[in-house]
């Protein structure tokens, strides 16, 4: 184990927090081709940077709800639309947001991202 991550010094906790972070707590990247990239593209979930914009579509997420089946991720948006009273617009619905990728299902209502994790191992 490296042993910056296992001691107890807080002095050296501190230092690894700076190597690893930049002063407003973001996350500095290791891999400096990153940051040559012109948009971030997350395959996983069918969205990019640069096709959607991810702070306005997520930037006021408080809650990420994880479970089983995509099925069962709608039903649980759909009981938290109910819960927390949340309308969406008349004449549209509830959408996967992922529903390109195939792979997850994605459901944000208000503050709550509901999301299907089922996968084969």
């Amino acid at each position: 184990m490296d042993n910056q991550l296992s001691g107890n010094d807080k002095g050296s906790e501190d230092e690894l927090f700076q190597d690893l972070r930049y002063p407003d707590g973001s996350v500095k990247l290791r891999n400096p081709n990153i940051e040559l990239m012109d948009q971030d593209i997350l395959y996983h979930l069918a969205l990019g940077s640069e096709s959607h914009d991810l702070v306005e579509m997520f930037g006021d997420v408080k809650f990420v709800c994880m479970g089983g089946t995509p099925k069962r991720m709608e039903d649980f948006a759909h009981y938290i639309m109910q819960e927390i009273g949340y309308k969406i617009p008349t004449g549209t619905k509830l959408m996967d947001i992922s529903q390109y990728s195939y792979r997850y299902c994605l459901y944000k209502v208000g503050p709550v991202l509901s999301v299907s994790v089922s996968f084969d191992i």
